[in-house]
């Protein structure tokens, strides 16, 4: 996560408010340029610049000096790094530096005419990583043995330490952990062993010596996260939020407590910017990074994954899967998606399948383009089941189309509860009558309103059409079951929760 929003570099105007800095500033590139460096540095995180006697360099706006290149500046007018990377931090922009310095104690790397970094955010020097097997200290933090007893030394804060124990993958999530890229799908946790020390997590440090797992802020240059509930205090007065950004309700005042659970990659229009944060009171409501000062970093999810459901095709295949209609009927087409991406499903229900004389349980397939739909009767030409581009037969896109259970795995999102039981699905097929049909009309005509909104997201928008449609040929047919009547409601309600609970507000 970046740690202050950028401001573009060379538009600012600033100047530092100790006037012997003005030369840093106006000749920072040609005073680079006369000195040979030792080579380059990539941080982990952009953070403050130091002098080299240790201090913060403060800048104001009134004055017509720039902000040298890979520099930024906080909010709270500080000079700070701006070192590029892509939005899962696997691509990193490296700086020339010019040797080491002790300041206080600790290591800092000089960038050139007095300006410097902690080594706590350096990742890699030349190449090599050199946070691999350390732990950075986020807040002052004492040392103690296995029993406990304090060693009277204490790790300042931004303090580097070495670790003892291996680093491993974990089959679920622990405690206290981290992940390789805190910006991802898919998050596999990795953790390096901890001892319960009277009730709480401690990282070894060997020899004996032992330091508090809530003090480290970064394992291995990876944010350190905590499987638990953190407290956070309110900067300034502000609402919840859904995961949309609409605002709620709630109103959240500057200095509260508030709990929270879990960090939420959002919507991703334009890059990565900020987590929101999941209020643990109030599950549906969220707070923006920006808005509050977290105690302990929280497990990730993406947005995604708290409104569906994703699974993968457990046939020889590819990822490839049968597409049905709601009496249990192939349709003659199928799914078929790179190897390594999803099918979304937003429902679970038993089917009544009259071929078979009885109720099999179903997904509700979620599809977003017809791009991966194939017609069976037709191969599709291209061979390669990575591929993301399909010619052939786009036949489908969204509709009311259903994928069995026992064709698919899960792989991520939320668990869903069947909708029905098998005697449901088979009372179910009797000829609904007009009453029985009352709710679903009044849904359907409900719906014309909201159908005419352009400021709802596209996919979503069509996915909410193709439900409507779906309502109508049920209202009109003379054969529609009971079981019908009720998956179409269903669909009904659940696209419109979708269209106007996911849809990112237009201009975002």
């Amino acid at each position: 996560m970046k740690l202050f929003k950028k401001i573009c570099i060379g538009l600012t105007a600033l100047l530092l408010t100790a006037s012997p800095m003005l030369t840093h500033i106006t000749n920072f590139q040609t005073v680079k340029a006369a000195r040979k460096s030792k080579g380059k540095i990539t941080l982990f995180k952009n953070d403050y610049v130091y002098t080299q006697a240790g201090n913060k360099i403060k800048l104001n706006d009134n004055h017509g000096y720039r902000v040298p290149s890979d520099f930024a500046v906080s909010p709270t007018g500080y000079l700070i790094t701006d070192m590029k990377s892509d939005d899962f931090g696997d691509h990193r922009s490296s700086q020339p530096y010019y040797g080491t310095k002790k300041i206080n104690g600790q290591k800092f790397y000089d960038l050139g005419h007095n300006y410097y970094v902690n080594e706590a955010n350096v990742l890699k020097v030349k190449g090599r990583n050199v946070a691999q097997g350390t732990l950075t200290i986020k807040r002052d933090a004492l040392v103690y043995t296995k029993a406990g007893k304090a060693t009277g030394k204490k790790l300042r804060t931004n303090s580097v330490v070495k670790y003892q124990g291996k680093a491993k993958a974990a089959t679920k999530t622990p405690k206290y952990f981290y992940y390789l890229r805190d910006v991802a799908r898919y998050l596999q946790p990795q953790y390096i062993p901890t001892y319960k020390i009277k009730g709480k997590y401690f990282y070894s440090l060997g020899h004996n010596r032992y330091v508090n797992a809530a003090n480290v802020g970064y394992i291995n240059g990876h944010v350190a996260r905590y499987n638990g509930t953190s407290t956070a205090t309110v900067l300034k007065n502000t609402n919840s939020i859904t995961v949309n950004y609409s605002e709620a309700k709630r109103k959240l005042k500057k200095g509260q407590k508030i709990k929270l659970d879990l960090a939420v990659i959002p919507y991703l229009s334009d890059g990565f910017d900020n987590y929101l944060y999941r209020l643990h009171d109030h599950p549906d409501e969220y707070v923006d990074a920006t808005e509050i000062k977290l105690q302990r970093d929280l497990p990730v999810i993406d947005y995604r994954d708290l409104v569906y459901t994703y699974v993968t095709s457990l046939s020889g295949n590819g990822n490839s899967v049968e597409l049905y209609d709601f009496s249990g009927k192939a349709i003659g087409k199928r799914i078929i998606k790179p190897l390594y991406s999803d099918i979304t499903v937003d429902g679970l229900m038993y089917i009544w399948v009259p071929e078979e004389n009885k109720a099999e349980l179903f997904y509700h397939c979620l599809n977003y383009s017809d791009d991966n739909v194939v017609d069976d009767s037709h191969p599709d030409p291209i061979q390669d089941p990575d591929s993301v581009h399909r010619t052939n037969n786009k036949k489908l896109n969204y509709g009311n189309n259903f994928i069995k259970v026992s064709d698919v795995k899960i792989r991520s999102g939320l668990k869903l509860k069947a909708l029905n039981t098998i005697e449901q699905a088979e009372k179910g097929q009797r000829i609904a009558t007009s009453p029985e049909k009352q709710e679903l009309l009044a849904l359907f005509n409900e719906g014309k309103d909201l159908d005419q909104n352009a400021n709802y997201d596209t996919n979503l928008m069509n996915n909410y059409d193709s439900s409507l449609s779906n309502a109508s040929a049920v209202i009109r047919s003379d054969k529609a079951t009971i079981a019908q009547v009720d998956e179409a409601v269903w669909y009904l309600k659940t696209a419109k929760k979708q269209l106007t609970t996911m849809s990112v507000p237009a201009g975002d």
